[in-house]
């Protein structure tokens, strides 16, 4: 047998590969999702399942890339949500510690997200008017400083 050449050193004894740079199959996606959704709904005595990288990189070696791509198509994507709201549960139920759920709650609960949302772009919007009006405030001021200056620098013939 052929040694490794010599650039490829590393890829000796290797048996994971290259990651993947792309999502799995649909019939694999939907064995994903199901097993997603049992992960989040099971509860065991001393184990806290509350981050969805304890489900993609500790138990299917899935990279965040992956992860992102997955949770946009159309087959995984209902798995997704469905888990969301197990995992949302765990986080009102007093399981965990109140201040780390309430950090965390915001991405379990598409509820809480969309509202909080909404309210952070109406607080700018209001922002942006207030500002714009206060501009004008000021420029109406030095518009009228101006006017002044321009009048006490006329020069008697």
């Amino acid at each position: 047998m052929m040694p490794a050449p010599l650039g490829n050193q590393y890829a000796l004894n290797n048996n994971g590969g290259r990651p993947r740079t792309s999502v799995p199959e649909k019939e694999e996606l939907i064995e994903l999702g199901k097993d997603l959704v049992a992960w989040a709904a099971e509860k065991k005595k001393g184990e806290l399942r509350c981050r969805w990288c304890e489900w993609y990189a500790r138990r299917h070696f899935f990279i965040r890339k992956q992860w992102k791509r997955m949770i946009d198509t159309e087959e995984f994507r209902p798995y997704y949500e469905i888990a969301q709201v197990s995992l949302a549960e765990k986080w009102i139920d007093g399981t965990i510690n109140q201040a780390i759920a309430q950090r965390y709650l915001r991405i379990y609960d598409p509820e809480l997200k969309e509202c909080e949302d909404i309210d952070s772009d109406d607080k700018e919007i209001r922002k942006a008017s207030a500002l714009k009006s206060e501009t004008r405030a000021i420029e109406e001021t030095k518009q009228a400083v101006l006017a002044e200056v321009q009048r006490g620098k006329k020069v008697p013939k």
